[in-house]
Order: C-alpha cells, then sequence, then structure tokens
C-alpha cells in the first residue's frame, strides 16, 4: 500500500510521537491462561527503537516527548511501558480528546500543535488521531480503512519490528554515518 505522502517529515519539527499499544507494540494477539492471566508479545528490536528515541533527544531534541496511548487498562501494557521507561496513558476512551487537551496544555503558543504530532495506531480507535495528527504511520496489518487515511503503510506488522522500523526511518538512520550510528547505539 503507498503512502499518501512521499515525504516523512523532519525529525526537528517533530515535538511528539504517541503509539497506542495493542496491534503496534504487539501482533494484536492476546494469550490467555487457564487462570485468567493475560500475556502479548512484544519484538526486543521495538525496544531498542525507543532507546534511539531516547538518545536523540537526550543529544539533539530535549523537549521531544513520546509516550504510549491505550484505550485498554491492562497491567502488561503498563509493565512493558516500565520496562522500556515510556510513560503510558491507560483507559483512554477518546484519544483524540485526550491528545488535544495533552497538547493544548503542552503547546499553549502553537497555533496547530497536531502538525508536531506523529502517531503510530493500527485500529479503528486510532483513526480521529491518525486523520488529525502532522504525520501518521500505521503497520501493514492494520484495519484497512486505517491504512487509508495513513501518510505511511509499513511493511511490518504490528509487534514484529513496526516500531522499530518507524522511529529509524523518523531519525534518519539510512542517511547516518556509521560514526552517528554508533553514537546512536552506543551507551555513552
Amino acid at each position: 500500500m503507498a503512502s499518501r505522502r512521499t515525504r516523512w517529515p523532519d525529525i526537528r519539527h517533530i515535538h511528539t510521537i504517541v503509539f497506542d499499544f495493542d496491534g503496534v507494540f504487539t501482533d494484536n494477539k492476546v494469550y490467555v491462561t487457564d487462570e485468567g492471566h493475560e500475556a502479548v508479545c512484544c519484538d526486543r528490536a521495538d525496544g531498542l527503537a525507543i532507546d534511539f528515541l531516547r538518545r536523540h533527544r537526550a543529544r539533539h531534541a530535549p523537549d521531544l516527548e513520546f509516550f504510549v496511548v491505550s484505550t485498554e487498562r491492562n497491567p502488561v501494557v503498563a509493565l512493558r511501558a516500565e520496562k522500556l521507561q515510556l510513560d503510558c496513558h491507560q483507559n483512554i476512551g477518546d484519544k483524540l480528546e485526550f491528545l488535544e487537551q495533552h497538547l493544548r496544555r503542552r503547546h499553549a503558543d502553537d497555533e496547530d500543535p497536531f502538525a508536531g504530532l506523529v502517531y503510530l495506531g493500527n485500529d479503528l480507535n486510532d483513526l480521529p488521531v491518525l486523520e488529525r495528527a502532522g504525520f501518521s504511520v500505521v503497520p501493514n496489518d492494520a484495519h484497512p480503512r486505517v491504512k487509508r487515511v495513513a501518510d505511511a503503510v509499513l511493511p511490518q506488522n504490528g509487534g514484529q519490528g513496526f516500531v522499530r522500523a518507524a522511529v529509524e526511518r523518523l531519525l534518519g538512520l539510512e542517511q547516518m554515518s556509521s560514526e552517528e550510528i554508533h553514537e546512536l547505539v552506543s551507551n555513552r
């Protein structure tokens, strides 16, 4: 599927990156034990991408924020976000309203704070934000309606390196020198 836009935004013009969780960090499946405990499958490569964002922020963009917004309240989501040291907002029934309020507080002087927002989602409850965000990215296995409105549809499925691929594109990894990549991946 082709992207609506041919160019990805310049990371210097992005102030906020928001991730849905299920179907973005996961393959959208849930495993339920006979005791009722839930488990999901996440890709460690996606976790490394969050480290890349953190290092980029520390070196180049101190005001860049990134976090998870999830409709569900689920301990699995909270635990994974905690492991990734990623802020997580759960039980958000209206993601657009939540982000309108959040961006209004954080970027009160910005005429269109959504212009600096990149949103990664996959399903119909993400649709209002995907349509409003400055740039929207979805995985290959996203809902067909969501794929039609997204600015970019990546070939990876949710939970299978989708977050990593999106972050690499946003940071311009393909254009980085070996030294720049070393700086991005090193713990110095």
